[in-house]
């Protein structure tokens, strides 16, 4: 990847922001636009990618704008979809959108499922709504339980990360355009007055409940004192004492690096900015000392690694939450993330995960399941398309945009799944303006 690339990549994350689209952009920011739907079919109009190639189209955009405009936010209670399922997935696909749009529409409603998002968090959410749980602090936590109200105590970890990261990435657009901090959102977005009326004090509100998160649930129970992402022992039951698997540590490296960024662009908490940089550069050396390179006979450069240590090998379905955390810190570029670590992974993925030459991909049109090309059950069992967060990887293969497009294509996902037509679509756009 040329410099000049990777710096326009830069501009994506939460230092700077890339410039607006002007073949199709709407222009302007407009406060009182919104999407609204009268009628709900299951999936909403079907999305579209018209070409595997050039930028973004005018009917493309449309595609994604009439589709968005059916979607909803979850029930409430059902939380781990913020972080494992597609409303969080969704959530991103917006910001990806946004990023290389600035369609009005398309924040407002990304801003209405944030709002429904942190509406949701267990201390804000009443009990008959699936709030109010006690976790095994013996307090009602700031955290989006991972177990059902059946479970007597609310579940939650580090993976909390994510579900930050999704609210942060709305708060570090708004703080990149300030001729819209003082506009007021309009309805049916504003329905959620406690959160704010203008869009920065949108953004506000979200680091602040980030924050909380932070400071009051992950980094007193999860940090360790050398600052390695643990699980905590007794009370705690869910792996204590063991060490973070790392899709989980790259969820919460994910809301530490956009959650800094946001206090970076604000200017009102150096300190929090240092000790978040910190600690994501920390645990992302502590992951990649923990990575087996080898190299093939051209010289290409491959890795292997667990799913966490001392553990099973890692699978291809946590492996996409490695990559996008790796990616995420590589646009930061502070975190110790080379461009080599990503054609790493990249080389990975696409000689490795993706052989089609192998028996198991020829008997069953499967993809490997495990990082070393190898297949089990479960996890592990191999996938028919690729999932939306490996999509990141086509920036350092560029020429196989068109592979890809036709698989997921074939898959059925380009009409169904709005994360990979945003990822494939994000990726595309930036292709097409070149280095």
């Amino acid at each position: 990847m040329s410099d000049r690339l990777k710096s326009r990549l830069v501009h994506l994350l939460a230092v700077s922001l890339i410039v607006m689209i002007t073949s199709f952009s709407p222009g302007a920011l407009i406060a009182q636009d919104t999407l609204q739907a009268t009628e709900r079919p299951s999936h909403g109009p079907a999305l579209l990618i018209e070409h595997s190639c050039g930028q973004v189209t005018a009917a493309e955009l449309a595609a994604f704008k009439a589709h968005l405009a059916f979607q909803t936010a979850p029930p409430r209670g059902d939380r781990n979809v913020y972080v494992y399922g597609n409303p969080g997935k969704l959530i991103e696909a917006c910001g990806l959108m946004l990023e290389i749009t600035d369609d009005t529409l398309i924040l407002n409603k990304m801003l209405e499922l944030c709002d429904a998002l942190l509406a949701s968090r267990n201390d804000l959410a009443t009990a008959s709504s699936g709030g109010q749980r006690v976790a095994w602090t013996g307090n009602v936590a700031p955290v989006w339980p991972s177990n059902g109200t059946d479970k007597q105590l609310a579940g939650a970890g580090i993976e909390q990360g994510s579900v930050c990261a999704h609210l942060l990435m709305a708060s570090v657009y708004i703080l990149q355009h300030p001729s819209i901090w003082e506009n007021v959102v309009p309805s049916p977005v504003a329905r959620l007055n406690p959160f704010g009326q203008t869009y920065k004090q949108r953004a506000v509100t979200y680091i602040q409940a980030a924050d909380k998160v932070m400071e009051d649930w992950i980094l007193p129970h999860f940090v360790r004192k050398d600052g390695l992402f643990y699980f905590p022992g007794a009370p705690n039951t869910y792996k204590p004492g063991q060490p973070a698997p790392w899709n989980q540590l790259f969820m919460l490296t994910n809301g530490l690096i956009r959650l800094s960024a946001c206090h970076y662009l604000l200017g009102d908490a150096a300190g929090k900015v240092k000790r978040y940089d910190r600690l994501v550069s920390l645990n992302i050396k502590w992951f990649k000392q923990n990575v087996t390179v080898y190299k093939d006979s051209r010289g290409h450069t491959f890795w292997k690694f667990d799913y966490a240590l001392g553990r099973r090998k890692e699978d291809t379905n946590h492996f996409a939450y490695d990559v996008e955390g790796m990616f995420l810190a590589y646009l930061g570029e502070k975190y110790g993330v080379t461009a080599g670590d990503m054609q790493a992974m990249a080389n990975t993925f696409f000689t490795v995960v993706l052989d089609t030459t192998s028996a198991h991909y020829r008997e069953s049109g499967r993809f490997a399941g495990y990082v070393d090309g190898t297949t089990g059950t479960g996890h592990a069992g191999g996938d028919k398309y690729i999932r939306d967060e490996y999509l990141y990887l086509l920036l350092f293969k560029k020429e196989l945009l068109p592979y890809l497009t036709q698989i997921e294509r074939q898959s059925g996902k380009i009409a169904t799944s709005p994360q990979i037509v945003a990822r494939l679509l994000w990726v595309r756009e930036l292709l097409a303006r070149g280095p």
